[in-house]
């Protein structure tokens, strides 16, 4: 396990590896014990962890590497125990990460993984995130967006375009074949104000795992009635 999770901060060209690493390993500790007292992630084992939850979120780097400023401001909504946002942080200590949940167990334990891993700039939100978009104070606010198998890109997006800035960036990570979906928010994402520029399609390094990721950048300011309360996006999704 040690050697494979070296092998994938080599592969995606992590700054100082040996602190990174120790993070990394006092995360995934936390993560698993925690996940014997109450559900936190399937994974069970450490290769697996490994794999599917730390090389799937630094999968996101070169997004961010490409498209940032100095130091970017990014929501994880959905973030659960903290993918791909507390993963992205620990690897790029320059981002500031907002880690969104509405449910108030896994942010408590985000908190708790805060505080022991002693990391600034991470800020854990409890609430729902088309309650965060109707706030002034986070409302086009944030360089990036994320989210991680949270629901259908044309909901994600209503969740995600109203948070961030214009130029701003949502990072959406999804299966292998993702065409239909994409296509079946095309409508969403115009309405909110965005555009898709590119799916890029990639195998997770030491493994045979297939991902997705759709970039969409935000290019005008979303309409003030989205995001729509909860029952609207759910009944009714764009």
């Amino acid at each position: 396990m040690m050697e494979l999770l070296d092998k994938i901060l080599e592969y995606y060209r992590v700054k100082n590896p040996l602190v990174v690493k120790q993070l990394f390993l006092k995360y995934m500790n936390l993560v698993l014990k925690k996940n014997k007292l109450f559900n936190l992630t399937a994974i069970e084992d450490e290769e697996g962890f490994v794999i599917k939850h730390i090389a799937d979120s630094l999968s996101l780097l070169k997004f961010i590497e490409e498209d940032s400023g100095k130091n970017p401001v990014a929501i994880d909504i959905g973030s659960g125990f903290g993918v791909p946002g507390l993963v992205l942080k620990i690897a790029k200590p320059s981002i500031t990460v907002f880690l969104n949940d509405s449910n108030r167990k896994k942010c408590n334990f985000m908190m708790e993984v805060k505080e022991s891993l002693g990391i600034a700039g991470v800020e854990v939100i409890c609430d729902r995130a088309e309650n965060l978009g109707r706030k002034e104070v986070f409302r086009e606010r944030f360089d990036f967006a994320f989210a991680r198998a949270v629901d259908k890109l044309n909901v994600l997006c209503e969740y995600a375009i109203p948070l961030l800035k214009i130029g701003g960036i949502f990072l959406a990570q999804k299966g292998y074949d993702c065409e239909d979906e994409c296509e079946n928010a095309k409508e969403a994402i115009d309405v909110l104000g965005a555009e898709v520029l590119r799916i890029e399609k990639f195998v997770l390094p030491c493994s045979d795992e297939k991902r997705s990721v759709v970039v969409i950048k935000k290019l005008r300011q979303t309409p003030s009635n989205f995001p729509r309360n909860t029952k609207q996006i759910v009944k009714k999704p764009l």
